[in-house]
């Protein structure tokens, strides 16, 4: 016997596959285990970037570091943030648990969009967050030019 089939056919694809798949993973990736791989893969520190006509913005998160121990360089068209997580230690006759939050040394390098004005690369630390202020180089501005006609 015959089937008589109304409205559009939905044969199997490739993409049913994938949806499924992707499902799986989401799954997976919500767990603690994963949560934790997936934190001790990211970069050090996590940064927000913003920009505006005289240069960039750069915020890094970094709670429980001091200012003396971190350093920032700018050569060219590169950005460097190195420095020290302070780690807590395990005082006597305690055992640790979780250890989330990442310790020792970490550098971070950020490929400008220009090439910047280093002498005027400013710095501020306060509860936690870096902010680095990165103006643009005045060779690099765009300047408007006058057509002169006669």
């Amino acid at each position: 016997m015959f089937e008589l089939m109304i409205g559009p056919r939905n044969p199997w694809t490739i993409f049913d596959e994938l949806e499924s798949l992707q499902a799986d993973m989401s799954r997976l990736l919500k767990s603690e285990d994963a949560a934790l791989t997936s934190s001790r893969t990211r970069a050090y520190p996590p940064l927000n970037v913003w920009s505006s006509a005289e240069g960039l913005t750069i915020d890094a998160e970094m709670p429980g570091v001091e200012a003396k121990d971190v350093e920032i360089s700018v050569v060219g068209d590169e950005l460097s943030i190195r420095g020290k997580v302070n780690g807590q230690p395990v005082a006597e006759g305690e055992t640790v648990l979780r250890r989330e939050r990442p310790a020792g040394e970490f550098l971070r390098t950020l490929q400008l969009p220009f090439r910047a004005n280093t002498a005027a690369v400013k710095a501020t630390f306060q509860n936690g967050i870096l902010r680095i202020s990165v103006p643009q180089s005045e060779e690099e501005k765009p300047r408007k030019i006058t057509i002169q006609a006669s």
